[in-house]
């Protein structure tokens, strides 16, 4: 069985100037998830995409806008979406 490539790419991200008292707050992630999948010299693809609201953070560990890093959006991601099942239905497309 090939293996396949999983991949996030966050498109665009939504952020309040002001919420809660906390500046610049990601409310909004815009994301597609990629699968890719070599077979006999061919490659195949397959993707989905989406965007996921965000709760409010917490005063102690927030992290404004400007220090966010794209591991820690991924993150984010990976604790609201159903991962196993975007992968097994990437899957099934290819």
């Amino acid at each position: 069985m090939a293996t396949t490539v999983f991949e996030w790419v966050i498109s665009q991200l939504n952020c309040a100037v002001e919420s809660e008292g906390l500046p610049d707050v990601i409310n909004v992630i815009h994301w597609r998830y990629n699968a890719t999948q070599e077979h006999d010299g061919k490659i195949y693809f397959a993707d989905t995409y989406g965007s996921s609201s965000v709760a409010q953070p917490n005063p102690q560990n927030f992290i404004p806008y400007a220090d966010v890093t794209e591991a820690e959006v991924i993150g984010w991601l990976e604790e609201i979406l159903p991962v196993e099942a975007m992968q097994l239905a990437l899957e099934n497309n290819i």
